[in-house]
């Protein structure tokens, strides 16, 4: 532990000038690690097809650049005896343990994170009620972007106990669905035909990957039958989605009434 005579002996050591600099350090550290963000989304930018790739590396290299900054900063600044570090680690350890479980379980939680790899920066994940690309894994939380451009901030540990679904799991692209309805009496063949048309003609598609199109019958709560036509299909660019499903909606409601294809009847 870290004793009385520990600690008047390593105040002793150090002078105002030494604290400065290791106060300056840090903020080097820090603008560093915003410098390595701001090169990687410069980088996105320049290559959108290797977003997810660059973005996998960033956390675990912050991670790295705050420890290995912050640590040899003090070691290098105050140039600590042998005992003083040990002394140190210990109560560092100790009162951590007891003033702040929750942040030290969201770090231990980050670190977690970066190994098994649930999902990484760039990706578009379901969390609880929650929607959106991930834009940080820090320290101590995630920082989620979502559809309406909030961003919401979830600590780390949150992870460890709830179920995250991702949908683009590191890749750049991504399967999304669009429900469309028309009435069981309509032409469902030429229906299917010209939502499976209207898809791959999206520029937001992958071409190079197949469109499937189930359809079945849904019981609406006012006792009306209709047809549910479902397109599953990957996109380039997750980041597209919202973009590709108002386009898709559009296109297939202009064709569904120049073919004069009926649809359900409500109210």
């Amino acid at each position: 532990m870290l004793n009385t005579d520990h600690a008047y002996r390593f105040i002793a050591h150090v002078d105002l000038a030494d604290f400065g600099l290791f106060i300056v350090a840090v903020f080097m550290t820090a603008a560093v690690v915003k410098a390595i963000r701001s090169l990687s989304e410069w980088i996105v930018g320049k290559f959108p097809k290797k977003r997810m790739a660059v973005f996998e590396w960033v956390p675990l290299l912050n991670f790295l650049i705050y420890f290995v900054g912050i640590v040899g900063a003090f070691y290098i600044i105050f140039d600590p005896s042998q005992d003083l570090i040990i002394a140190f680690i210990i109560s560092s350890f100790v009162a951590t343990g007891f003033a702040a479980k929750e942040i030290l379980a969201s770090i231990l939680s980050g670190i977690v994170l970066l190994v098994d790899k649930p999902f990484q920066v760039g990706d578009r994940i379901t969390f609880q009620e929650y929607y959106g690309d991930i834009l940080m894994i820090g320290l101590r939380s995630v920082k989620l972007l979502t559809l309406d451009e909030s961003v919401v901030t979830i600590p780390n540990s949150r992870f460890l106990n709830d179920a995250v679904s991702s949908s683009s799991a590191g890749e750049v692209g991504m399967m999304t669905t669009v429900d469309v309805y028309v009435s069981p009496e309509a032409d469902l063949y030429k229906s299917r035909d010209i939502l499976h048309e209207e898809t791959q003609k999206s520029t937001y598609v992958n071409g190079k990957q197949k469109v499937i199109i189930v359809g079945k019958e849904i019981l609406g709560d006012n006792g009306i039958v209709s047809f549910m036509l479902t397109v599953k299909c990957i996109l380039k660019d997750a980041r597209r989605e919202k973009a590709f499903q108002t386009d898709l909606l559009l296109e297939v409601n202009r064709a569904f009434k120049k073919a004069k294809i009926k649809l359900p009847a409500y109210g």
